[in-house]
């Protein structure tokens, strides 16, 4: 039996990122950059007025304010998107909207709140149509965005490495970019075993149960950014789980539940030495110690191909998702180039408690929440194949170490599922 921590790091030694590929920006969100991106040209690419407002020499206004508004002339108007014609000179404004460039000769904007200019646009504007009356002072480069402010022309805006998201999105749009060099989203295939097993849209007969597991794991693939392909149910005998791990061989990895443990019809480590080689046969972790690793580096003609990573995962749904949560997230995402693969990890005071000494570190699906200013963990529910419910309820997991009671009171740390949004 193989230890929690000996097991990931032989799983992780034997993934690595996948290759990379050039993705359009609305199918990327979620990978890992694999290039520098510069900025071709200055962002904004001339002085910008923040907001809506005048454009005015600050030396002109300098003493203005309500009770002595400073009176100038509108020399025109500039929108968003076109270029200013007019040169301010002395006592004038320019009327000019949020993003618009700023007109040659102007120093500051003056808000539309810091003059005569009505809120209400169906209003009366000023007694004088031409002139507006200035109510506050503006300063050298008040309400101006500087071009370049936001990128400078040459600038690292995106290191390598960078997982694309909205913000991220946007700072590649801002440039121009309709699409981005990215690591490529793994294909994995997924299989149940078990006779007892019936497909979803089948009828259940006596002494069955519906297939759970394959729907779960397509899941999580998808949640954390791979592609699913379900390959359905293969029965207790070598030919049929032979035929559908051949089927599996052109994806980047693959995923089994059940078959793994000590019984008759336990098959899966038997065909997976037939297909490459079994690395890790065990953990010393519950739920889920019944698990498998190993690579397969035959095609489906027998002959020697590029290794593909197989999880034989636990067949009880609690133990499966223990296993994908701690073991194939991991290397999930190192396929996918993120380099922070561990959970992020709280600390939760524990609010009922375990009276049971489990004899190996054991995972608590759990329900954690927070109250004056500190986190609170809830660990009851059943353990092992009776805590479906429990999982799904949950919004965290937390280890028990071996041998431990867990007493109310006591202080747990706790890994948050980001999958869960309460």
């Amino acid at each position: 039996m193989t230890s929690y921590e000996d097991a990931l790091a032989e799983i992780l030694r034997n993934v690595a990122p996948l290759e990379a590929e050039e993705a359009p920006l609305l199918r990327c969100v979620g990978q890992v950059m694999v290039e520098d991106v510069r900025s071709a040209y200055d962002l904004p690419a001339l002085d910008t007025c923040g907001p809506d407002g005048y454009a005015v020499r600050s030396e002109d206004v300098c003493g203005a304010s309500p009770a002595a508004p400073v009176v100038l002339r509108i020399a025109g108007t500039v929108r968003a998107g076109r270029l200013p014609r007019h040169r301010l000179r002395p006592g004038e404004a320019v009327r000019v909207m949020t993003g618009s460039p700023v007109p040659q000769g102007a120093d500051c904007v003056v808000p539309f709140e810091s003059t005569d200019e009505p809120g209400d646009k169906n209003g009366p504007r000023a007694d004088d149509p031409s002139e507006v009356k200035i109510l506050r002072a503006g300063t050298p480069g008040a309400n101006i965005r500087r071009a370049g402010s936001n990128a400078a022309k040459g600038s690292l805006v995106l290191p390598r490495g960078t997982s694309v998201g909205p913000a991220q999105i946007s700072a590649l749009a801002a440039m121009g970019r309709s699409t981005v060099n990215v690591v490529r989203r793994p294909v994995v295939a997924i299989v149940s075993t078990g006779d007892e097993l019936t497909s979803l849209r089948s009828p259940l007969r006596p002494g069955r149960s519906y297939d759970c597991n394959s729907t779960a794991i397509a899941a999580l693939v998808s949640h954390y950014g791979g592609i699913p392909r379900v390959l359905g149910i293969a029965r207790d005998n070598e030919a049929s789980l032979m035929a559908k791990l051949r089927r599996g061989l052109s994806a980047d990895a693959v995923i089994t539940s059940g078959g793994v443990s000590k019984g008759d019809y336990d098959l899966v480590r038997l065909v997976v030495a037939k297909l490459g080689a079994v690395i890790l046969s065990r953990i010393g972790m519950g739920p889920g110690a019944s698990f498998a690793f190993g690579l397969l580096e035959r095609d489906a003609t027998g002959a020697a191909a590029a290794a593909i990573p197989i999880f034989a995962l636990s067949g009880p749904p609690v133990g499966c998702l223990t296993n994908f949560e701690t073991l194939v997230r991991p290397a999930l995402l190192k396929m996918l180039g993120f380099r922070q693969l561990s959970h992020p990890v709280a600390d939760a005071v524990v609010e009922d408690g375990i009276r049971e000494r489990k004899p190996m570190p054991f995972v608590k699906w759990a329900r954690v929440s927070g109250r004056r200013g500190q986190d609170h963990v809830v660990l009851n529910g059943g353990d092992g194949l009776g805590s479906l419910a429990a999982m799904a309820m949950a919004n965290c997991l937390t280890v028990i170490p071996e041998g431990t009671v867990v007493r109310r009171g006591d202080r747990l740390p706790v890994l948050p599922l980001d999958w869960t949004r309460d």
